[in-house]
């Protein structure tokens, strides 16, 4: 069970302990998503179920998803956890994010949970599918389909120009498919300074999706400097990758 004296990564390792369980019922309920694609008329589907592991009481969603009728024999599936915390739903996705050097100058990643508030999967809604008849697992469902990469960029004021309007974010944001996300992100660390990070001291991190804004929302000026944004990081990531190149890349690990 999920407390608030957990640390992010023991809330990381704790959920990890799940994944084998997870795993197994991945296979489980395979056949059953197969058999109900075998249907369909219009792509893309899902279909998602839940499952509880008995040891630790944590709640999952799995789903599966077949972009064309070509996949249905062989369909894309994942899972997600779906956390009540004070009366609050949460929906949330583990793994790993960001990377650091260790004390070898060998480059690692670190655990990263991902946590979608209510209010985001609502929003998401609202602003893009337009669908009221989905559920709130559906829309997820949905949402994790099309936007399966996210690129953090900070914000700067071209980019917050009215985002007071919607929702209070803080400097960070996501670009996904879809449109942006406003995201507060926090790391672990004895010694965090957000504006001095010491990247050998960071044990995990969290990303908090605040709230979704489609393109039709944004001002074109947002949009450009949006987009400069994701420019800038993405040259940012290039270039780092061809100075570890020339150093001898290395495989990532995480570490424990």
């Amino acid at each position: 069970m999920i407390t608030y004296s957990m640390t992010y990564k023991e809330m990381y390792d704790h959920w990890a302990k799940d994944l084998e369980k997870v795993e197994y019922r991945k296979q489980y309920f395979l056949p059953k998503a197969i058999k109900e694609f075998r249907k369909a008329r219009k792509f893309p589907v899902w279909k998602w179920y839940e499952y509880t592991v008995p040891k630790t009481n944590n709640k999952y969603i799995i789903f599966y998803y077949a972009d064309n009728p070509g996949s249905v024999e062989n369909p894309k599936s994942d899972f997600f956890v779906d956390l009540f915390f004070d009366n609050e739903r949460y929906i949330v996705k583990w793994g790993v994010g960001n990377f650091r050097y260790n004390s070898n100058n060998a480059m690692s990643i670190i655990p990263q949970i991902n946590v979608y508030t209510s209010h985001f999967i609502h929003r998401y809604n609202e602003r893009f599918l337009k669908d009221d008849t989905l559920s709130a697992n559906d829309i997820a469902c949905c949402y994790f389909i099309r936007n399966d990469i996210a690129i953090p960029i900070d914000l700067n004021d071209a980019i917050n120009k009215n985002f007071t309007e919607y929702d209070e974010f803080g400097k960070h944001g996501m670009r996904v498919k879809d449109g942006f996300c406003g995201v507060i992100m926090g790391f672990e660390s004895a010694s965090y300074d957000e504006n001095n990070c010491d990247w050998d001291r960071v044990d995990a991190s969290v990303v908090i999706y605040k709230t979704f804004l489609s393109a039709s929302i944004l001002s074109d000026d947002q949009k450009i400097s949006i987009d400069l944004e994701v420019e800038k990081k993405l040259k940012a990531n290039y270039e780092e990758y061809i100075k570890e190149s020339k150093n001898g890349f290395s495989s990532l690990t995480l570490e424990k």
